[in-house]
């Protein structure tokens, strides 16, 4: 009996570790203010299942799958970004974006996770791990092959 809840726990802390976070709407800059932060993931088989929440300033704007991105109007200045796995501790970079400008960020899931899927409790225990790198924007191109993820204004 005792092997069939510790089975049934396990299962729901792995699919929790999956689940997104939610959003909030995030206050639209004036035109004369704001600058474009496009963060888009990369796929991958490590992790691919895993929502990642995108965030500025502390407060969570969209949740990812591979290969989608954001892209969210945000005001000039500078901006702590985070990306963040439901069970892990978030990812940060602060960011100082230009006016009228367009700053890319590429996020990607660490290859040791594939290590701690062979041992799952440490997945469960320190979750997945994601990688947040200022990049410079790809081609029009290649970033069009990402789904659109929208982003809430008020």
């Amino acid at each position: 009996m005792h092997f069939k809840t510790l089975c049934l726990l396990l299962a729901v802390a792995f699919l929790a570790s999956c689940a997104s976070n939610p959003t909030f709407p995030l206050a639209r800059p004036s035109s004369q203010q704001q600058a474009e932060l496009v963060v888009y993931r990369e796929s991958s088989f490590i992790a691919g299942g895993v929502a990642l929440t995108v965030g500025a300033n502390g407060k969570a704007i969209a949740n990812l799958s591979n290969t989608e991105k954001v892209r969210v109007l945000l005001a000039a200045g500078e901006h702590e970004i985070y990306v963040q796995a439901r069970s892990a501790n978030p990812t940060t970079i602060r960011v100082q974006l230009q006016l009228g400008a367009s700053l890319c960020l590429r996020t990607s899931s660490s290859p040791s996770t594939l290590v701690k899927i062979v041992v799952p409790i440490t997945l469960v225990v320190t979750g997945y791990y994601f990688y947040l790198d200022q990049t410079d924007c790809p081609k029009l191109a290649d970033l069009d092959k990402y789904k659109d993820v929208p982003v809430a204004y008020q």
